[in-house]
């Protein structure tokens, strides 16, 4: 089925507003406030641990120190003291996500208090998650509070199934689902584009809203379709005085290791709608959106399952491939109105899944331009 919009053939559930009760591991149940009686497919573990904030800003001054530089924060937000990042104001954040069953919660957004965003969950149910462990070494545990949300071009709930030794990595026995009516094709939800723009949004203002920014997303259709189309969107208004936001994630594939570097390539967008910036804001220093083929896949299982790595013990992604936790930074303009859509999809088929963490949700003062991915420090 092909669909423009997430209005117009893929499901947008109402965001939850309560928390879920989960802890053994296994798929826990829907939120409550789900309107429609579909479940979310959530696989939750939860841990205990201690909430940490502050009750002020984090506010940063090029003229707070003698020698007229950056007073001492561990933090370069401007590039001058003209720079109208140099007073800078980070609204204060409380992790409010332990027990949630929300992926916005377990994000770090819309906790008490903070500023509140406009949230949607298009896909399947079951695609959509949060989760509080994965695999085993403590390599991806939450960047920011108790958990974190995953969304998948398969079940949620299947990532804690391991792989069997030996299993047939062509047609794996876990995670490698077709979901069914989420095959958007050609056709990603507006205001997702897949043409490149052919220039630089940067330099070249007139490129906005023409297409894809990061001329990143067009080469991974070629003649394919996107499947299992799953995403996480928001809408929020910049604070008045930040320059930047960021967030951390980590992308996982069975699609490793029978269809790496080839054109079976399942693929994670992070879209920003911005005045600066109109496209895809995550992706590698060579400029290959976050898929099987980008150069930050760390993670590279045994594909006979012989020697596994603790990173994915007890998880279907034995055998398979992911990156570690990643940082994706943009640059927004104080006070303008955003939407940001984390999406992620099979290309060409319908099995064989891929997964992102998505985590830790910041405002921040950094100079503005092209945005960047690292690994978080």
């Amino acid at each position: 089925m092909t669909a423009t919009s997430p209005g117009s053939g893929i499901l947008t559930l109402p965001l939850p507003s309560g928390s879920g009760d989960a802890s053994d591991g296994s798929a826990g149940t829907s939120d409550s406030t789900e309107t429609d009686g579909a479940t979310d497919g959530f696989t939750s573990e939860p841990v205990t641990t201690t909430n940490q904030g502050g009750s002020d800003g984090v506010k940063f001054d090029l003229e707070a120190s003698p020698d007229g530089g950056q007073a001492d924060t561990g933090v370069e937000p401007c590039d001058s003291p003209n720079d109208p990042g140099c007073m800078c104001s980070i609204p204060p954040h409380t992790p409010c996500d332990n027990g949630t069953q929300d992926p916005f919660l377990a994000m770090g957004l819309n906790c008490p208090g903070e500023l509140q965003v406009q949230a949607s969950k298009s896909g399947a149910p079951s695609a959509i998650g949060v989760r509080y462990v994965f695999g085993q070494g403590g390599t991806f545990n939450p960047r920011e509070g108790a958990s974190y949300a995953v969304i998948g071009s398969g079940s949620v709930a299947e990532l804690n199934n391991q792989t069997p030794v030996g299993d047939w990595n062509l047609e794996p026995t876990h995670c490698n689902d077709d979901l069914g009516a989420y095959d958007v094709g050609n056709n990603l939800p507006a205001p997702l584009r897949r043409n490149d723009v052919g220039g630089d949004c940067t330099t070249n203002p007139a490129l906005l809203g023409t297409g894809d920014c990061s001329n990143t997303i067009q080469d991974q259709f070629q003649s394919y379709g996107a499947n299992d189309y799953t995403e996480l969107r928001f809408v929020m208004q910049v604070p008045p005085d930040v320059t930047s936001f960021s967030y951390d994630f980590a992308f996982f594939s069975v699609e490793y290791p029978d269809y790496y570097q080839s054109a079976f390539n399942d693929m994670y967008i992070g879209w920003l709608e911005s005045e600066k910036w109109t496209g895809n804001i995550s992706f590698d220093q060579q400029g290959n959106p976050i898929s099987l083929n980008a150069g930050f896949l760390e993670f590279k299982d045994d594909p006979s399952g012989q020697n596994p790595i603790p990173q994915f013990q007890n998880t279907c992604m034995r055998q398979h491939a992911g990156t570690n936790w990643l940082q994706t930074t943009a640059g927004v303009t104080p006070g303008e109105s955003i939407t940001v859509v984390f999406a992620i999809m099979d290309i060409s088929d319908s099995i064989l899944d891929s997964y992102v963490f998505l985590d830790n949700f910041q405002w921040g003062c950094e100079p503005t331009g092209k945005p960047s991915t690292m690994p978080p420090g």
